[in-house]
């Protein structure tokens, strides 16, 4: 059931995949071409003040058009909420990758830092500056490449990109020295400072500036002090320093960064900043949107090239996205959806009185011919549609609905006016044995007046047969066949933000993560295989707080098995590259990874578990406050852990 209902029949949602003050992120997929988008849902008011920041950013979105920018592809908005439908990037956040590998390479940073500065330089080039620019609003894609997102805070100056602005924004740590002092600033400026610090973190896996106290940070952002690692090499050096420059006047500009000796080096050529045309004509995408609308492809791409950002829209984006990739170009009508279908007019719509219930007899046809379907004009949702007459109205983001087939029978009906009886309805319904061997006599049938007509009867059983379905789907609990006292068994898909371990035995290792939050003084609360952690701001651990999540879990097979000595004994290839919880050398076929003894209760289940997943795993999640600072936690607590587990496992080979 969709929680939603401007999303029915459209997006089928899923999980939430991020969430925040006023706003929530969820995974869903698009009905029509089965494609996986992520939907951001805001609440009106919860944004107060903040509600003309959120029209800039949609206005900003609707503008970009590259590679490296997070594609907009529809926006709903009601009385209540917006729904913001974007691309979805299953690679997670660029921060969660530098957590994962703690510092990246400079081959690897190099990658990244080119796909932002080409985006960073295609924003400048319209105008807009971005004004928060961390690994947090950084996405990877399924292919790593680098999306750029969260345009809230962008600014778009009437004078161009050489107007100041005053307004102080973003996150303190990548604030520039000009907008900690309250000054007038020019927007490339502070974004190319910005991408320093980002380059740093890349390079590092740390933030140059950082302190638990906003004044001391302060401070050491004026000063333009920072460590310089000996691992850096010195044009990596360089590069930063010519970023991170305290007077504005002496920074790197972007445009001298596209041709940077750093970002060319064994690529030769320049970075790249132009854009992507979305908004072409592809005659293979409209073909197949006008044969799926029955509309024939001009009309379908006058309606398409106004770009509303409708849901004709988000399919046309999603076909092209298709096409790129080399998979199918089709439109799913799948059993049990709603399959949508649309007018589309050229002339303008106008201003309609309230449609008021009309009583049609049967000498009143509508106005339609004999092989045309009447179209139903939808309000609020379906119970509410009423005919309407057949005349040209421009709606190109009204979607008209038949009727719901029922579940028992799958083909449709076509649709029957509600107070026309079953002789004069276009197509005769089925009939029984016993009617189709009996004549039809006339006193069987009913008065037009009769306001019970089997019409009405229809849409009373068919709103019932609707609600009902609802209440199976919220009623019965999905099976299950995992055991609810076990960790779950994660997929390859699933392996993000993962920490591997050479240990078997779920319990014992959560009992060691539990020991680590204590020695390390956090909070901590157990539910089942999930331990929440919180971190206050103080003196003894210096960040500014946060709350986050570990969970322990099966992993997958990463290999083929050839014996069952070899499934229980050999450990996996770590998943993650120096993984906290990856010991480095591997077990040997002969050696035996053993739990201690206090944990030989759980072995037979144990067992039967390794035959096939193996190893135990460690899934990370930030819930709230401080990215670094959660970064500090989980390699605290997982380093002590890891510590403790390599004692019990040298001891018992």
């Amino acid at each position: 059931m969709v929680r939603y209902a401007e999303l029915k029949g459209l997006y089928e949602v899923e999980k939430t995949i991020g969430c925040g003050g006023f706003a929530k992120v969820k995974l869903a997929t698009h009905v029509a071409t089965g494609e996986k988008v992520a939907i951001k849902i805001m609440n009106k008011t919860g944004l107060g003040d903040d509600l003309p920041r959120v029209k800039l950013e949609l206005k900003a979105l609707k503008s970009f058009s590259h590679q490296h920018i997070c594609k907009l592809y529809q926006v709903i908005e009601s009385e209540t909420h917006f729904f913001i439908v974007i691309e979805y990037c299953s690679g997670g956040e660029l921060f969660d990758h530098i957590v994962e590998k703690s510092r990246l390479s400079e081959s690897e940073s190099r990658t990244f830092f080119r796909q932002i500065v080409s985006g960073v330089a295609y924003l400048h080039n319209l105008g807009y500056a971005h004004r928060d620019l961390k690994p947090e609003n950084v996405l990877l894609d399924k292919d790593q490449n680098l999306k750029l997102i969260d345009f809230g805070l962008c600014a778009r100056p009437e004078g161009g990109m050489g107007s100041p602005l005053y307004t102080s924004c973003g996150s303190p740590t990548y604030a520039a020295p000009e907008l900690v002092l309250g000054k007038k600033y020019l927007g490339p400026e502070v974004d190319v400072w910005a991408m320093g610090v980002l380059l740093y973190a890349l390079l590092v896996g740390a933030l140059p500036f950082d302190d638990i106290n906003i004044d001391s940070l302060y401070k050491k952002i004026l000063s333009g002090k920072y460590a310089e690692p000996p691992f850096l090499s010195p044009e990596s050096k360089r590069l930063i320093s010519c970023m991170l420059q305290v007077d504005p006047k002496k920074r790197i500009t972007v445009q001298e960064l596209l041709s940077h000796r750093w970002l060319t080096l064994g690529i030769l050529d320049p970075v790249d900043y132009n854009s992507i045309d979305l908004k072409k004509y592809d005659k293979d995408c409209v073909d197949v949107m006008a044969s799926y609308y029955n509309v024939n492809p001009e009309r379908m791409w006058r309606h398409l090239k106004k770009w509303k950002y409708d849901y004709h829209t988000a399919t046309y984006f999603l076909l092209l996205s298709r096409k790129k990739r080399g998979a199918v170009l089709r439109l799913l009508s799948l059993s049990g959806q709603l399959h949508l279908k649309m007018r589309l007019e050229e002339t303008p719509r106008k201003e309609r009185p309230q449609l008021k219930p009309l009583v049609i007899t049967q000498e009143q046809r509508l106005g339609i011919k004999e092989d045309q379907t009447p179209y139903y004009d939808c309000i609020e949702n379906i119970e509410n549609c009423k005919p309407a007459k057949n005349e040209n109205i421009d709606s190109p983001n009204v979607f008209l609905e038949p009727e719901k087939p029922s579940s028992v029978r799958k083909p449709q009906k076509r649709v029957r006016s509600p107070t026309l009886g079953e002789e004069s309805s276009p197509v005769p319904s089925k009939k029984s044995a016993t009617e189709r061997s009996t004549p039809k006599t006339p006193e069987r049938k009913r008065s037009a007046s009769n306001s019970e007509t089997p019409g009405s009867a229809r849409r009373v059983l068919g709103s019932i047969e609707r609600s009902l379905h609802k209440v199976r789907h919220v009623l019965t609990p999905r099976k299950n066949s995992e055991d609810p006292n076990q960790p779950v068994i994660l997929s390859t898909k699933d392996l993000c933000n993962v920490s591997t371990t050479q240990c078997n035995d779920p319990e014992y290792v959560i009992t060691e993560l539990s020991k680590a939050f204590q020695k390390k003084g956090f909070e901590c609360v157990r539910k089942g295989f999930t331990l929440r952690g919180k971190v206050e701001a103080n003196v003894l651990h210096p960040c500014n707080g946060c709350s986050f999540e570990l969970e322990i879990c099966y992993l997958p097979p990463l290999g083929v098995i050839t014996s069952r000595s070899q499934s229980c004994d050999t450990p996996p290839r770590s998943i993650l590259k120096n993984g906290p919880m990856s010991f480095g050398t591997p077990t040997s076929v002969g050696a035996s990874v053993t739990t201690p003894s206090s944990y030989k209760k759980n072995k037979k289940l144990e067992v039967g578990k390794e035959r096939h997943f193996g190893f135990i795993g460690i899934k990370r999640k930030r819930l709230k406050g401080d990215s670094w600072c959660y970064k500090k936690v989980c390699e605290e607590v997982l380093a002590v852990t890891t510590k403790d587990l390599r004692q019990v496992t040298e001891s018992a080979v």
